[in-house]
């Protein structure tokens, strides 16, 4: 405190400036990473009904329940006992060297020092922990459909599905600078940042040894956070996040006969999301489309035995030789039709223009002339407002056929050799990766990747016996 006081900032009076937190170590009465609810209750209830009115030809199906999640693999942070020794350039904003690469570690390597230096654990450090009181994150889900058989061998289904999870995990920069200290300007506030990237007085000096923050400076923005002596406080899984899924399908299902099977899908849908925060010290999560938002998806399926050879309506009274040439040959097909996946954007400074977007031209995928490019004029320190994703702004959607053919020869009554050829993305159509999205990128708006295969044949023979 005396050493802050002697050269205070602004922003904090002397006798202001506070140095709180640090790392917990296992004890008698906190032996495990985390501690989880004892009970959780899972009700799930369901019924099916076939009405009068659907005449014996239909049904009626719905349900509703709690789902919980596990949390997976979880990072065993262990701060003390872990260590590294950073590279520490300069302790006075690089106006000089502290180390060099002949020198790199002119303090020597540090040795994990354990639980020994308590609260002093990592200081100078980033440090990051898992929640120790987790919720533990579930979804409700509801669904209703009704099925009707159109004709012998084809139901038709109609369906809604809709999906809520809450308390799903979230990881948190909790040493963040505090909102009142960014620039709410919609341009570029150059003495707003000269103000927070300003080098002062560093209370910690000679404190600290072998970090970023054992020189005489440092930056005012680091005063600032609610930890100054951290350079970071990730916490990992606040079970604060939460999605919404809501989908309405339609389902067509010819079962086999006359050689043919047939399934086709079709899924109109949104997810939304809330799982990160456009400013580390925003109250609330930003709510976006999810990066698995599709607004629909449309599947067909399908295998048609061709109608040649024997017992087959077509040369069924030919010469053997021709039924074994002709016949037995099966066709599978499988179409696929999907929008891409919302694009991410940075904190970029968008003009307010149309961006006229085709996400299949690989030239320019949409008007760069609308965002502010100047490498100098780019936003920092600001209070971000730009969302970071929009459901109408995405990449490259799915069009694609795949197919295959197959044909059985049969050589003796116990022995068949199968011939297959299978050829992925048969129309060879390419599906290209998102643009490139940062304005300073001399590649800005350009698209420099595919996302998927070219056309792929593949050939195989099978011999059964």
């Amino acid at each position: 405190m005396a050493a802050y006081n002697a050269s205070a900032i602004p922003e904090i009076p002397a006798g202001q400036f506070r140095v709180n937190g640090g790392v917990l170590f296992a004890g008698p009465s906190n032996r495990s990473i985390y501690t989880t609810p004892k009970a959780n209750f899972s009700p799930r209830a369901g019924f099916s009904w076939s009405p009068r009115v659907l005449a014996g030809k239909g049904v009626i199906r719905g349900g509703v329940g709690l789902f919980y999640f596990n949390f997976g693999v979880i990072g065993n942070q262990a701060p003390g006992f872990s260590q590294s020794t950073p590279f520490v350039a300069s302790l006075d904003g690089l106006l000089t060297p502290a180390s060099t690469l002949a020198n790199p570690f002119p303090n020597g390597i540090q040795q994990p020092s354990g639980a020994t230096l308590g609260l002093g654990t990592f200081l100078g450090r980033g440090i990051t922990f898992y929640n120790p009181v987790p919720s533990y994150p579930y979804s409700a889900r509801w669904q209703l459909s009704i099925q009707r058989e159109i004709t012998q061998n084809m139901v038709a289904e109609i369906g809604y599905m809709g999906n809520k999870a809450v308390k799903m995990g979230v990881d948190h920069q909790l040493n963040f600078v505090p909102l009142r200290y960014f620039s709410t300007s919609p341009s570029r506030d150059q003495a707003n940042i000269n103000t927070m990237t300003a080098q002062v007085a560093n209370p910690f000096a000679g404190l600290i040894p072998g970090t970023g923050l054992s020189g005489t400076v440092t930056g005012r923005n680091q005063l600032l956070r609610p930890y100054p002596h951290f350079t970071g406080v990730n916490a990992q899984q606040r079970t604060d996040g939460q999605s919404h899924f809501h989908a309405f399908q339609v389902r067509l299902d010819k079962r086999f006969s006359q050689g043919l099977q047939a399934i086709a899908n079709f899924q109109w849908s949104k997810l939304l999301e809330k799982r990160s925060r456009l400013n580390d010290a925003n109250p609330v999560l930003e709510k976006r489309a999810a990066a698995e938002d599709r607004l629909y998806r449309f599947v067909f399926s399908g295998s048609y035995e061709l109608p040649f050879g024997k017992g087959k309506p077509y040369l069924s009274g030919a010469h053997p030789a021709a039924r074994a040439v002709a016949g037995g040959w099966v066709v599978n097909a499988v179409f696929t039709l999907q929008p891409g996946a919302p694009l991410g954007w940075g904190n970029v400074l968008y003009l307010g223009g149309p961006l006229n977007l085709d996400p299949h031209r690989v030239d320019g995928t949409f008007d760069i002339a609308q965002f502010n490019r100047i490498p100098a004029q780019q936003l920092d320190w600001n209070l971000r407002t730009f969302p970071s994703r929009f459901v109408s702004l995405r990449a490259d959607s799915v069009n694609q056929i795949d197919f295959s053919l197959i044909k059985g020869f049969k050589i003796t009554e116990r022995v068949e050799l199968t011939y297959r050829a299978e050829f992925f993305n048969s129309s060879n159509r390419p599906i290209f990766s998102g643009p490139q999205l940062a304005p300073t990128n001399a590649s800005f708006g350009l698209i420099t990747n595919q996302a998927n295969t070219p056309r792929r044949i593949q050939m195989a023979l099978r011999l059964v016996f």
